[in-house]
C-alpha cells in the first residue's frame, strides 16, 4: 500500500516543478487529465484485479499490481513528453486499481475478526506513509530523480507478496479444502476452526446449487448478464453495494484528495501564499500518519457506526469552516487574519480524514461483501470509486476558477451529509463479527441452517407421504 501512496505524493512535486520549469509544457486541461487519469485507470485495474483474484487468486492479483507499479516508475524516469507521462500514469493507475481492490479483501480473509479492523486500518497508514515519503524527498530532489528513488521503495511490496500464501477464502471457492485448512490454521491457529468449517460447509452447499456446463460465447454473455441480474436481487449483494457507493463518496470527497493533487491552489487560497507549501505538506503527512495509527487503536475499541457518525460529521463541519474562512478572508470580512487559523483548520481536516473517513471506508469495504460475489461487488464498488475520483480531480480546477475553493468545500460538505445519512440507514454493526455472520445478517438467514430447514421439511413431506 505504500507504493500507491508514493504515486499520490509524487503529483505535488511533478506538477509544481513542471509549472515553474516548463520542462514539459502542461496547460490546465493536460494537467487535469494527468491528475484525474487515476480515476479511469483505477476502474480498469479493478476489473483486471477482480477477474484475476476470482480465477487465479488474490496473491496473483497483488503480484500483477506490483509489476505494473514498477513499470510506471520506470516510464517516469524516461519521460520527456506528455505522452510518456500519460503512459506512466496509466501503469500506476492500473496498479493502484488492482491493489486497492484486492488489498483490503486479502487482509480481511487473512485475519481474525478480533483483529481484522485494526489490520485493515493499516492500509491508509501505508498509503499516507507513501505520501509522506514522496513529499519529504520532493523537498530535495527534482521529479526525474525522485521517481528513481520511489522505484526502490516499491520493491519490498513485490518481495513480500512472492513469499505470501494464497487466501483461504479463495481456496474454498475452488474446492481445495485441505490446502485451505492448512493455510487457515497457519494464519490463525486452531482457535477459529468453527469459522473455517462453517465457511467450507457454506461453500459446499452453494456449489451444489450451481450447474457446470460448456457453452459458446453468446451463451456465456447471456449467463453473465443473468448472473448480474440475479445478484442484484439478493439482499446480501445489493445492500453492501449501496453502502460502498456512499462510503466511496465520503472518502473521495473528503477534501484531502484535492488538497494533495492541487496543493498549490489550495495553499494559496488558505494561506495567501505558497512559500511554505512543502513544509506544511510534510507536517500534514506526519499528522495523517499519527491519525491513521490512532485509527488502528480506535477501530479495535469503538463500533463502526459510532465512528462513522462522529468522524464524518466532524469532516462536514471542518469543510464548512474552511469554506467560510476562505470566503471571509478573500472578501475582507475577518476582524483579523492570522496564518495559525488556516494552519489549524488544514491540520484538523487531515486528522479527521486520517482517523475516520478514510480508514472506515476501507475497513467496512473489506467486511461486507458476500464470499460468492466478492469479486463482482468489488468491481461495482471500484466503478463508483473511480467515477468519484475522476469527477472530483477533473472538476476541481474548474470549480476553483468558477466558485472558488470555498465553493468547492461547501459542495463536498453537502455530498458528505447525504452519503452519511444513507450509510447509517443501511449499515449494520460489523465490529468483531465473522465475515460469514455479516453476510448472513444482510441475507436475513444462515445458509447452512436454511438448507437444513429445507432438508427437514422435505423429510417430513416424504414421511407424511409414506
Amino acid at each position: 500500500m505504500i507504493s500507491y501512496g508514493l504515486t499520490t505524493g509524487y503529483n505535488a512535486t511533478l506538477f509544481s516543478e513542471l509549472r515553474k520549469t516548463r520542462e514539459i509544457a502542461l496547460d490546465i486541461h493536460s494537467e487535469s487529465w494527468l491528475a484525474s487519469m487515476m480515476g479511469i485507470t483505477l476502474f480498469v485495474g479493478s476489473v483486471i484485479g477482480s477477474l484475476v483474484m476470482e480465477t487465479i487468486g488474490r496473491r496473483s492479483a497483488v503480484l500483477m499490481s506490483s509489476i505494473f507499479m514498477i513499470c510506471g516508475w520506470t516510464s517516469f524516469s524516461f519521460a520527456s513528453s506528455f505522452p510518456v507521462l500519460f503512459i506512466a500514469k496509466l501503469f500506476q493507475g492500473i496498479s493502484a486499481g488492482i491493489g486497492t481492490n484486492v488489498g483490503s479483501i486479502l487482509i480481511a480473509e487473512y485475519s481474525s475478526p478480533k483483529y481484522r479492523g485494526s489490520f485493515i486500518a493499516t492500509i491508509p497508514t501505508g498509503l499516507l506513509l507513501g505520501i509522506f515519503i514522496s513529499h519529504t524527498f520532493g523537498m530535495f530532489y527534482g521529479w526525474h530523480q525522485l521517481c528513481i528513488i520511489l522505484l526502490f521503495f516499491s520493491l519490498p511490496g513485490l518481495i513480500a507478496i512472492v513469499f505470501s500464501p494464497e487466501s483461504p477464502s479463495f481456496l474454498v471457492t475452488k474446492g481445495r479444502y485441505d490446502e485451505c485448512r492448512k493455510i487457515f490454521r497457519w494464519l490463525r491457529g486452531t482457535d477459529e476452526d468453527d469459522e473455517l468449517e462453517t465457511m467450507i460447509k457454506t461453500n459446499m452447499i452453494l456449489q451444489e446449487t450451481k450447474k457446470v456446463e460448456f457453452c459458446n460465447v453468446s451463451k456465456l454473455i447471456q449467463n453473465k448478464l443473468a448472473y448480474g441480474v440475479t445478484a442484484f436481487k439478493k439482499k446480501e449483494f445489493r445492500i453492501p453495494v449501496l453502502i460502498m457507493m456512499h462510503l466511496s463518496a465520503i472518502m473521495q470527497f473528503s477534501g484531502s484528495l484535492v488538497c494533495d493533487m492541487y496543493a498549490l491552489d489550495v495553499h494559496t487560497a488558505l494561506y495567501g501564499t505558497d512559500v511554505y507549501m512543502f513544509k506544511v505538506m510534510t507536517s500534514l503527512d506526519v499528522l495523517r500518519l499519527v491519525a491513521t495509527v490512532s485509527a488502528v487503536y480506535i477501530t479495535s475499541r469503538v463500533r463502526r457506526r459510532s465512528m462513522l457518525l462522529v468522524f464524518v460529521s466532524l469532516n462536514i463541519v471542518t469543510d464548512l469552516c474552511i469554506a467560510g474562512h476562505v470566503y471571509a478572508r478573500q472578501h475582507g470580512l475577518l476582524p483579523f487574519d492570522h496564518w495559525a487559523i488556516s494552519l489549524f483548520l488544514h491540520h484538523f481536516l487531515y486528522f479527521i480524514i486520517g482517523t475516520g473517513s478514510m480508514p472506515l471506508a476501507i475497513i467496512i469495504g473489506g467486511e461486507i461483501f458476500p464470499l460468492a460475489d466478492r469479486g463482482f461487488c468489488s468491481v461495482i464498488s471500484r466503478i463508483f470509486c473511480s467515477v468519484y475520483m475522476f469527477v472530483n480531480i477533473k472538476s476541481a480546477p474548474y470549480l476553483f476558477s468558477s466558485v472558488g475553493v470555498d465553493g468547492a468545500f461547501s459542495l463536498y460538505a453537502l455530498i458528505h451529509s447525504y452519503s452519511l445519512i444513507v450509510t447509517l440507514i443501511l449499515l449494520p454493526e460489523t465490529k468483531d463479527k465473522t465475515l460469514e455472520r455479516i453476510e448472513d445478517e444482510f441475507r436475513g438467514h444462515t445458509i447452512a441452517n436454511h438448507e437444513e430447514a429445507f432438508e427437514m421439511k422435505d423429510y417430513d413431506v416424504r414421511d407424511d407421504g409414506d
